[in-house]
């Protein structure tokens, strides 16, 4: 019986990171568009060195239209 509860919360926190992570692969996403950077690029990125991305898009000033 305990293996199977173990189990069950297993896979409840595994799709609670899946959600999250998909969750912070969007933002990565919104967050390269308002900056006019790919956001393909981005989110590739993003899927390897999550945290550094993201660092580095909010230092990273707005890129100009001209």
């Amino acid at each position: 019986m305990l293996a199977v509860i173990v189990a069950a919360l297993a896979w409840f926190w595994w799709m609670v990171f899946v959600f999250l992570w998909v969750i912070f692969i969007y933002f990565t996403f919104a967050l390269a568009v308002s900056k006019g950077r790919s956001p393909l690029l981005w989110v590739i990125l993003a899927l390897f060195l999550p945290l550094i991305t993201i660092i580095l898009l909010l230092v990273l000033p707005a890129r100009s239209k001209s």
